[in-house]
């Protein structure tokens, strides 16, 4: 199960909106989904999580928390070998240390 059923509850019980004024705001025909997102028996959708990251000025990592954190780890790994394929290649090339240059500060800036 996801964490962020966890979060959007978290963000509503802070301001003390009921989940009818939620499902009013976003314009839902009644609060059973928001219930139903909030005890993890359903997925938000794109548009509810925006939604979240509008009203409650939240950071859309943040509620994306639990996939995002799967998917930087991938792509750490796999910066790391593109470099390593590129810098394997028999002869470097300009476009080729231009590629490294960028891969080596995105994989900097996702690991610091």
């Amino acid at each position: 199960m996801s964490t962020i059923p966890n979060y959007l509850k978290v963000y509503r019980k802070r301001t003390s909106l009921q989940q009818e004024e939620l499902a009013f705001l976003s314009n839902k025909p009644d609060s059973s989904n928001i219930s139903r997102y909030e005890k993890g028996q359903r997925e938000p959708s794109n548009e509810i999580l925006l939604f979240y990251h509008h009203l409650f000025d939240t950071p859309i990592e943040l509620l994306l928390e639990p996939d995002s954190r799967i998917v930087k780890e991938r792509l750490i790994h796999r910066i790391k070998d593109l470099i390593d394929v590129l810098n394997k290649e028999e002869q470097i090339t300009l476009k080729n240390t231009s590629k490294i240059k960028f891969l080596e500060q995105a994989f900097n800036r996702l690991t610091t």
